[in-house]
């Protein structure tokens, strides 16, 4: 427990991100440090034994995308360019050079190496390529569905999908379209995406998970296997969200466990659906079946906040407990006691040569080398 609050109760009071007061306005360069991985299981003897890197920034960390050398850092205090061969932070965009927002919930990279930044209030945001490329555009309501930007996602074809507090967006590139609780979402509170082998377009949001074909949607609640009971979550504490994100919305008073609320969502490269939840734990569906995961089968926290698969199917979650890497039969975690830098995980992000990137409350956590076998 950090601060002396549960991770739960800020999770809630500040909409689904933390928002902390840093020590500083001013960020610091990116200093790394790598820190000895202790009390790990044992490696397998042809793999690297893992190495951490820990990039403090003073900042909660929600994105990192890669642009060649470049990392693009979405932080609560604007988007930060890190340099990793001049191993320094070299640009900053916030509210002061255009940003609507300094709350950067998302970044995704489009093949022109355009940057679309998505934020908490101001839209989402277009940035040319490279170090030198600027604000081109920034769009909102109408084009979007809101301002409150969650996710985004480009398409086999180039399409960008935006999820959104008040439904999900596509863009074509011409034209903006909107869908909601009228078209056939669950829920217009749109926090994660995921697109299948067959191109079906998978939603989370408060209210249950959908699938869009282009032509029909379906719905899955924790009626049909989402979301563990409520009795299988020992450490359940009861927290009322008094955000003004839920204090708006009759109906929306989020509690510490809610196994419809998703945060979070990837599949697999057995096209298996994954779902993080609010409280509720981690969730796999195969298409016929449901089976869920909690603290009790080896997650480090049930509030899960990202999930990336690796190349070897291996999954990997964000929790507010730390990460958990999954191969499909046991779990092993990772936290501030085996070289993490915050226990509090909110993005992983694979960078080219497989390193694995963990944005924390604190800033940014490296992983090179692999993990045991388990």
């Amino acid at each position: 427990m950090r601060f002396g609050i549960p991770f739960s109760l800020i999770f809630s009071l500040n909409a689904l991100f933390f928002l902390v007061s840093c020590s500083s306005q001013s960020l610091p360069p990116g200093q790394n440090r790598p820190v000895s991985s202790q009390n790990l299981p044992p490696a397998n003897k042809s793999a690297i034994s893992p190495v951490w890197t820990n990039y403090e920034i003073n900042a909660g960390v929600h994105a990192i995308a890669f642009e060649k050398n470049l990392v693009w850092v979405g932080t609560e205090q604007g988007v930060l360019v890190y340099d990793r061969q001049q191993d320094k932070i070299v640009k900053k965009i916030d509210n002061k050079s255009g940003l609507l927002s300094n709350d950067v919930t998302s970044i995704e990279i489009d093949s022109k190496g355009n940057k679309w930044i998505g934020t908490h209030g101001g839209g989402l945001v277009l940035v040319g390529e490279g170090l030198k490329g600027r604000i081109k555009k920034t769009y909102t309501v109408p084009q979007l569905a809101d301002p409150f930007v969650y996710k985004t996602l480009l398409d086999s074809e180039g399409r960008l999908w935006v999820a959104t507090w008040k439904g999900a967006n596509l863009y074509d590139g011409k034209v903006w379209k909107k869908f909601t609780k009228e078209d056939g979402l669950v829920d217009n509170w749109v926090y994660s995406l995921g697109i299948d082998k067959s191109g079906t377009v998978w939603f989370g949001t408060e209210g249950g998970a959908n699938s869009f074909d282009g032509k029909n949607w379906q719905t899955f609640t924790h009626k049909e296997g989402l979301g563990a009971d409520l009795k299988d979550i020992p450490d359940f504490e009861k927290i009322v969200n008094k955000s003004r994100h839920h204090a708006s919305a009759p109906g929306k008073e989020a509690e510490g466990y809610n196994p419809n609320y998703i945060l979070s969502l990837a599949i697999d490269r057995n096209d298996v659906k994954w779902f993080g939840t609010w409280g509720a734990g981690l969730s796999r569906f195969d298409g016929k079946s449901w089976k869920n995961f909690t603290v009790k089968e080896g997650l480090p926290g049930n509030f899960v906040a990202d999930i990336f698969v690796d190349s070897d199917n291996g999954l990997w979650i964000g929790t507010e407990g730390g990460i958990g890497y999954f191969n499909g039969k046991s779990w092993v975690k990772y936290t501030r006691s085996e070289g993490l830098i915050d226990d509090s995980v909110f993005t992983i992000s694979p960078d080219k040569t497989g390193n694995k990137w963990f944005g924390t409350l604190d800033g940014i956590s490296k992983l090179e080398g692999f993990v045991p076998n388990l």
